[in-house]
C-alpha cells in the first residue's frame, strides 16, 4: 500500500459528519451553533437565581464508606439495533443481552457460556415501524431480565445491577399489546400481551430478590419542577429542566439525594413530575382555584394526576378484556408497585451529572451506596461494571444490515428458491443507503 493511499485512508477516517456536508451547509450549521450558544447563555443567566433558590429546599446525605470486603456484584445489560434494516419484504432487527459478575474489580464470569445471548426479529415490511420498534425493545428487555435472574441463580451475588428502570418498559405497551406475534412470525408468543406479561413477571422476581438495583442513565423526571409548581401554580416559576440537570448544579460529589426526603411518602416522584405533564389539563378543568388554600389545590391536583396515572398504567400493563373492577384494582396495585421503589440520585464524580438508582425490595441501601462510590468511573459518573457490560454488549448500527446480508447469502445458495424470489423479499428497500 502506497503512502498516498495510506494518507487518503487516514484523512477519510478523520472526517467528521459536518465536514462531509457541502460548504454552504457547513456554514449554516456553524451560524446556527453560534445562535444556539447565545440563546443558551441567556437561559443559564436567567435560571441562576431559580436554581440557587431551589437549593434551599433540598437536603443531601453523605454516601457511607462501610465496605470491609470485596462484594460479588452482577450486572446485566441489553442492546438492540438502533435502526431496522429495511428490505423489500422484511424489516430486520437484532438484539443482545449479557451479564458479567465481579468480585471486587476482578471478572469471575469470563468463562461462563450462559452469560450472553442474541436474538433477531424479521417481520413484514408493511407493519407499523413504531410498533415494530417496541416489540424489539420488549424482546431485548425480556432476554435481559431472564439473564439477570440466571446470573443470580448461578452466582451468590451481593448486588445485581440492572441497566435501566425496573418498569421503564411499560411506556407505549398499550400500542402493541393486542398484536398477534405468532402471525408476525415471532416465535414463542401468541400475542404481545404474553411478551409484556413475561417481562413484568421477570421484573417482579428481580425487584423482590433483595439484591436488584436499577441504574437509570436516561432520566427525564421533573419532580423538582413539579414540587415548585405545587407551591406556586405559576408555570413561569419552574426551571423547565429535568431533575438530573438541576442536581448537576446542586448535588455535591460524594453525596446523594433521596426524593422521599424532599416530597415525603404521601405522593411519589412520578406524581409530582406528572404535574408538569398535565398542568394544562389541571388549569382547563379548574382543579386549581384562587379561592382554595395551597394545600387543597395541591391535594386535588395530585389526586387528579393519580387517576390519570392509573388510567395510563391500566392501558399499558393490565389485560385489555377485564371488567371495570378488575381494571381499577390492577391499575391501583401496579401504580403502588411502580412508585414504591425508592429513587435516589448519587453524585459519583465531580465531573459528570448524578446517576439515578432505583432500589429493589429489602436491598441494603448503605452497602449499595458505598459500592457504587468505590467502583465509580470518574469519566462517566457510573459504576465501572455498568460501563464494561455496555461496551461488551452494544450493537453497532451496521449489525442488522450484516445479519440481513447473511440471511440473503444463504438463501441465494438454496436451490429451492430462485434469486428473483429471494431479491423480491431481501433487496434493500432504499438501494442508495446500501452504497
Amino acid at each position: 500500500m502506497s503512502r498516498e493511499t495510506i494518507r487518503r485512508l487516514f484523512e477519510e477516517e478523520l472526517k467528521t459528519a459536518l465536514s462531509k456536508l457541502p460548504p454552504k451547509l457547513q456554514e449554516n450549521f456553524f451560524e446556527y451553533a453560534e445562535e444556539a450558544a447565545r440563546k443558551t447563555v441567556e437561559m443559564i443567566v436567567r435560571d441562576r437565581v431559580k436554581i440557587s433558590n431551589i437549593g434551599r429546599y433540598l437536603s443531601f446525605r453523605d454516601i457511607p464508606d462501610i465496605l470491609d470486603r470485596d462484594l460479588v456484584v452482577g450486572v446485566v445489560d441489553g442492546s438492540s439495533s438502533p435502526t431496522f434494516n429495511d428490505r423489500l419484504g422484511y424489516r430486520i432487527g437484532v438484539y443482545t443481552a449479557c451479564y458479567m459478575v465481579f468480585e471486587g474489580d476482578k471478572i469471575i464470569s469470563d468463562r461462563d457460556d450462559e452469560s450472553m445471548e442474541a436474538g433477531y426479529m424479521m417481520v413484514s415490511q408493511t407493519g407499523d415501524i413504531l410498533q415494530t420498534h417496541k416489540i424489539l425493545s420488549l424482546l431485548m428487555t425480556s432476554k435481559e431480565r431472564e439473564l439477570a435472574l440466571r446470573c443470580m441463580k448461578n452466582y451468590d451475588v451481593d448486588i445485581m445491577l440492572i441497566d435501566g428502570a425496573f418498569y421503564g418498559f411499560r411506556t407505549r405497551c398499550s400500542e402493541v399489546k393486542k398484536l398477534n406475534l405468532a402471525e408476525m412470525g415471532i416465535e414463542g408468543y401468541r400475542s404481545a400481551w404474553d411478551l409484556i406479561e413475561r417481562v413484568l413477571t421477570f421484573t417482579r422476581h428481580l425487584v423482590r430478590s433483595g439484591k436488584a438495583v436499577a441504574v437509570i442513565k436516561r432520566l427525564r423526571t421533573s419532580a423538582i419542577d413539579g414540587w415548585i409548581l405545587s407551591k406556586t401554580w405559576s408555570i413561569s416559576e419552574i426551571t423547565k429542566r429535568n431533575d438530573r440537570s438541576i442536581l448537576r448544579m446542586l448535588l455535591p460529589y460524594g453525596k446523594y439525594f433521596n426524593y422521599r426526603d424532599f416530597i415525603g411518602d404521601r405522593w411519589s416522584y412520578l406524581h409530582y413530575s406528572s404535574l408538569i405533564s398535565w398542568y394544562n389539563d389541571i388549569v382547563e378543568k379548574k382543579i386549581v382555584k384562587e379561592d382554595k388554600s395551597m394545600d387543597e389545590n395541591t391535594r386535588e391536583a395530585l389526586e387528579y394526576v393519580d387517576k390519570k396515572l392509573k388510567t395510563q398504567i391500566h392501558t399499558d400493563l393490565c389485560q385489555h378484556n377485564t371488567g371495570s373492577h378488575e381494571r381499577d384494582t390492577c391499575a391501583a396495585n401496579l401504580l403502588k408497585e411502580i412508585t414504591s421503589r425508592p429513587r435516589i440520585h448519587v453524585r459519583l464524580s465531580p465531573y459528570t451529572a448524578p446517576v439515578c438508582l432505583e432500589i429493589g425490595e429489602n436491598v441494603d441501601l448503605e452497602m449499595v451506596l458505598a459500592y457504587v462510590l468505590k467502583s465509580a468511573n470518574l469519566a462517566t459518573g457510573l459504576p465501572f461494571p455498568i460501563d464494561l457490560v455496555d461496551e461488551m454488549i452494544s450493537i453497532d448500527r451496521e449489525l442488522a444490515k450484516e445479519f440481513a446480508e447473511e440471511v440473503e447469502a444463504r438463501l441465494l445458495l438454496n436451490r429451492e428458491v430462485s434469486s428473483d424470489e429471494v431479491e423480491s423479499r431481501l433487496e434493500p428497500l432504499n438501494p442508495q443507503k446500501e452504497i
